[in-house]
């Protein structure tokens, strides 16, 4: 199963990732989507490619809570 997650690697800023859901948040990533810098406006600090996220949800990939947070803002 493929996940949609944050992931965070020795910055402040997160990145939303495709990834095989057994796999580590540090592990090989299907796919980069977009963004989230908690430092900057909040109409700046989220980016995310809707085509590709949409993409991959219609092909079954599932989304963590926190992106859905996101997503409902």
């Amino acid at each position: 199963m493929v996940v949609i997650r944050l992931s965070k690697v020795k910055k402040k800023i997160f990145f939303i990732n495709v990834i095989y859901k057994k796999k580590s948040v540090f592990g090989n990533i299907l796919k980069r989507l977009g963004y989230y810098d908690p430092f900057i406006n909040y109409g700046k600090s989220f980016f995310i490619n809707y085509k590709l996220l949409f993409f991959y949800v219609k092909n079954g990939a599932k989304i963590s809570k926190r992106i859905y947070f996101f997503l409902k803002k």
